[in-house]
């Protein structure tokens, strides 16, 4: 599935082709086994602006689905999409922090501001929507200025790690989808969150990708650590 991106040239954010990657893996071994490392790397080298809508379109969606008030709803928005979406990341970034080549653009794409359109991200399209170019002081008229792509990914992450019915149970809370609340008793906390076994695999899914994000020294080639001068 995902070998079409190392061949084809430059895939349209739109294309319905993308809609598959969250849509059709059931597992993590799904995603790891239709994401092969040689596919990844030839992306990378051969059409990097592929991997770009790949992780936009990714990213787009999983923030959507944050966002949704149904989320996670079986039907409408169903989880199952929110981790593919967080597998994929987890699945690719590595690839993405192995190459010293990359690391300008790495800055620019996930760090540098954005500006997006202020039309509503539709459910059953990717993202076409957002860019990452530099927003103007005040973005206006048919922009909103955004947050660098990887802030508003951990961010939503973080989120994620305390979502009633992703990682909290439904009843836990009333008013709001997102509660930072601790997860065991302890100090400063007598009564435990409640969990269950499938929200105890959504948080272990959702820390891997935050503990991808920020091990990038781990992926770096040992020639390039700042160790290896000393």
């Amino acid at each position: 599935m995902f070998s079409q991106t190392d061949t084809a040239q430059n895939i349209p954010a739109n294309d319905p082709y993308w809609l598959s990657f969250w849509e059709l893996p059931e597992s993590a071994e799904d995603v790891f086994t239709l994401f092969s490392a040689a596919d990844i790397r030839r992306t990378r080298d051969a059409h990097l602006e592929n991997l770009e809508t790949l992780i936009l379109a990714v990213t787009s969606r999983l923030f959507a689905l944050r966002h949704h008030t149904s989320f996670p709803d079986p039907e409408l928005v169903p989880e199952r999409d929110a981790l593919n979406c967080i597998r994929i990341l987890t699945r690719v970034l590595p690839f993405i922090y192995e190459k010293d080549e990359l690391e300008e653009w790495q800055n620019k794409f996930f760090w540098a501001a954005r500006r997006r359109r202020r039309t509503e991200i539709l459910f059953d399209e990717t993202n076409a929507q957002d860019e990452t170019v530099p927003a103007p002081p005040t973005a206006g008229g048919e922009f909103e200025a955004a947050p660098p792509l990887m802030e508003e990914l951990i961010d939503t992450l973080i989120d994620l790690l305390f979502y009633s019915g992703f990682t909290l149970p439904l009843s836990f809370s009333s008013k709001a989808k997102v509660t930072f609340a601790i997860w065991q008793s302890g100090v400063g906390c007598n009564t435990p969150v409640g969990t269950t076994k499938e929200f105890e695999s959504n948080k272990i899914e959702t820390l891997r990708l935050l503990l991808a994000i920020t091990s990038k020294a781990v992926f770096m080639p040992a020639s390039s650590s700042s160790l290896m001068h000393i």
